[in-house]
């Protein structure tokens, strides 16, 4: 009798052994899903903030060249800033201007002028870098362009190249 006493307090002992493992292993699965979750509702937060950020300084380069404004082309362009143009209007030529050259021909009015519609065709987007493929529409001009962005330490987004298709419209 002591025997089957000592069987079914052992089989009880390991039942509530095991029913107390499982409850702490779903604990620790529940908290580790929080703790992704909210890491995820963090990072989607930071994208779309980032997101709208590059969106911005995509539309103000379009506007900054439209209305030919070096100053505020100034501050969205990189120090590191270079414009790639390969084979425009059918030229076999490669160009390739740095932010320096770049403001030049703007303030010469050689560049830029042409009233222009933005749309964001897609964005890519990394933790410190971005491409943004757009199409800047005007009315002498359509540029189909790929822009990449860089995320500055103090979290503002800078554009480092410009490498656009243009047609004449």
């Amino acid at each position: 009798m002591l025997a089957f006493l000592l069987t079914n307090a052992l089989h009880s002992l390991t039942s509530i052994y095991f029913l107390t493992i499982n409850i702490l292993a779903m604990k620790n699965i529940l908290f580790s899903f929080s703790v992704l979750m909210l890491g995820s509702f963090t990072a989607s937060a930071q994208n779309a903030a980032d997101l709208a950020k590059i969106e911005a300084a995509v539309h103000a380069f379009s506007n900054s060249g439209d209305q030919r404004d070096v100053s505020q082309l100034e501050k969205i362009l990189h120090p590191q800033f270079r414009a790639v143009v390969n084979r425009a209007f059918g030229s076999p030529e490669l160009s390739l201007m740095d932010k320096t050259l770049y403001l030049q021909l703007m303030k010469d009015k050689k560049i830029g002028g042409d009233k222009r519609e933005v749309f964001v065709l897609q964005t890519d987007l990394g933790k410190n870098v971005a491409t943004v493929k757009a199409l800047f529409q005007g009315r002498e001009l359509r540029f189909t362009t790929f822009i990449s962005l860089v995320k500055l330490e103090n979290g503002e987004w800078q554009i480092v190249s410009d490498m656009p298709e243009i047609e004449k419209v």
